[in-house]
């Protein structure tokens, strides 16, 4: 653990070094589902969204998402609970400026089902459930929407019923 924690560092450390630069939404989507799987991969993508300087606002959703993320991995306290912070400011300003976005609303579900509920960031995940479950059939891209599919299949905050209509 000591060696992913040291690798991590180094990571952060070199890309500050790095000009800024944009990132594409099709990467952020295609590494979004490696953020909640391990500390090495999160460091990674952590590395590139914050030397991002892009405007869009579903670029800084994801930006807000996979911040909050990295605080999943830190161990010192204070580093945990200021990227959370940085992370759901930046997410709920997103989501500030386009409440239906289901790709926003999707981001933060993520979010909200994963932090400790002592954190208080729990109180939208109904209302993004059903915002999600009711548009997911519209969308376009199937990466986004596998992506999406499989959350939900695997949330234990959506029914058996929702589930088996999600199949269907």
């Amino acid at each position: 653990m000591k060696r992913i924690v040291l690798i991590s560092i180094v990571l952060l450390s070199f890309v500050q070094l790095l000009p800024a630069q944009n990132i594409s939404i099709e990467t952020l989507r295609k590494d979004y589902g490696k953020v909640r799987k391990d500390s090495v991969s999160c460091a990674k993508v952590y590395a590139k969204v914050k030397k991002n300087s892009s405007q869009d606002n579903t670029i800084n959703a994801y930006k807000g998402a996979i911040i909050a993320s990295m605080a999943n991995y830190s161990k010192v306290k204070e580093e945990k609970i200021g990227l959370f912070k940085e992370g759901k400011q930046l997410l709920e300003k997103a989501i500030a400026s386009d409440n239906t976005n289901i790709e926003l609303r999707f981001l933060r579900m993520t979010i909200q089902t994963n932090c400790p509920k002592a954190l208080g960031y729990n109180k939208e995940i109904e209302s993004d459930k059903k915002l999600i479950l009711s548009k997911l059939s519209s969308i376009k891209d199937p990466a986004l929407k596998n992506m999406m599919s499989e959350f939900l299949l695997d949330s234990k905050f959506v029914s058996e019923k929702e589930k088996s209509e999600l199949k269907g």
